[in-house]
């Protein structure tokens, strides 16, 4: 019984270690689960940002040479001034927000964590932007520089600037181009792993949850079906003991008021005569006196006037008188006496 015992209760530690390392075990894959989620969400926004900036690199280029350009063309319906307003945003916006594609830069979102790949062709473009950025410098002073002497800069001069402009924007834009394409395959790429991790943990759960049915759950449910049947057929077991005793108690009792009919068949008449005086019917339907007498020592007897009792000190009359001084007393109370005493026949 006892080593039955510690088996199930070492059956129900072990279920329940199962269960709480399978708790434990889909608690982590889903916390990872949304740390992954989070971070997705929070790669995918830097990328979006970092994408949307390198594409704008290739506006910005244009921008600056439609708007050098213009300043060599008479017909251009944009004032000289507005051009060179224009001329000088853009290329601050350009410078920095290179700057911040490489390095990095908080203020406009961008976290500089570039692959080798990106590097590379940041590398490849750059005399290219070199040309772009000085060619508008340089114009940008030379009209500086002119304006303070009150001389309009020739558009011949300019020209030189818009041709050193030109002749580099269509392979800074081509590189440029490769660059956007280059960081929309590494967000991708990103994406594409995350998701790979977001099915292996969702698989895993599966995994534990199938694992965590057949050795948590399934043992669980079977041993309740045992438990069952067991409380079933113990119950049906004590209905039967109940049947059985029910029916052995009424064999008892009918075989007690047998005994009790053949006991009042052959037990001889008695009666009372007054406490401790009763007559008790002999075979031949005469009548014997039994009287209560104290013996010494403190006991007390019944003692019969028949030759039987005479010779032997016990009779059935003597019997019969004690049976009914019995019933006498447990209705009476104790007898008159000092203290209770012993009834001999």
């Amino acid at each position: 019984m006892k080593n039955e015992l510690k088996v199930q209760q070492e059956s129900t530690r072990r279920l329940t270690t199962f269960y709480m390392a399978a708790l434990t075990s889909i608690a982590i894959f889903a916390l990872i689960g949304q740390i992954l989620v989070q971070v997705s969400l929070t790669q995918q926004s830097s990328d979006a940002r970092v994408i949307n900036l390198a594409g704008r690199q290739r506006f910005l280029s244009l921008r600056i040479t439609m708007a050098a350009s213009g300043l060599i063309i008479p017909s251009d319906p944009v004032s000289r001034d507005a051009r060179i307003s224009e001329l000088r945003t853009t290329l601050d916006t350009f410078v920095n927000e290179r700057h911040g594609l490489i390095y990095g830069d908080p203020t406009l979102g961008l976290p500089g964590h570039n692959s080798q790949s990106v590097l590379q062709m940041f590398n490849t473009m750059q005399p290219h932007f070199d040309a772009i950025t000085g060619a508008a410098k340089d114009m940008l002073s030379r009209i500086e520089m002119d304006s303070a002497a009150s001389v309009k800069t020739s558009t011949s001069t300019l020209a030189t600037y818009v041709d050193t402009i030109l002749a580099h924007e269509e392979d800074f834009v081509t590189t440029m181009n490769l660059t956007v394409a280059q960081y929309q395959h590494e967000a991708e790429e990103r994406v594409t792993y995350l998701r790979t991790i977001e099915v292996l943990l969702c698989a895993l759960t599966l995994i534990v949850l199938f694992l965590e049915g057949l050795f948590v759950f399934r043992p669980a449910v079977n041993r309740i079906k045992k438990s069952t049947t067991e409380l079933v057929g113990a119950e049906k077991q004590l209905v039967q003991r109940a049947d059985e005793l029910e029916r052995k108690n009424n064999d008892l009792e009918l075989a007690f008021n047998e005994a009790l009919a053949a006991h009042r068949k052959v037990m001889p008449h008695a009666r009372v005569l007054s406490y401790g005086h009763y007559q008790v019917q002999g075979s031949q339907g005469n009548y014997f006196t039994v009287s209560l007498r104290e013996m010494q020592g403190g006991n007390v007897r019944l003692e019969c006037e028949c030759l039987m009792y005479r010779r032997n000190l016990i009779c059935s009359h003597s019997l019969a008188a004690a049976t009914l001084h019995s019933a006498l007393v447990r209705q009476r109370g104790p007898m008159p006496f000092n203290r209770p005493r012993e009834i001999t026949g």
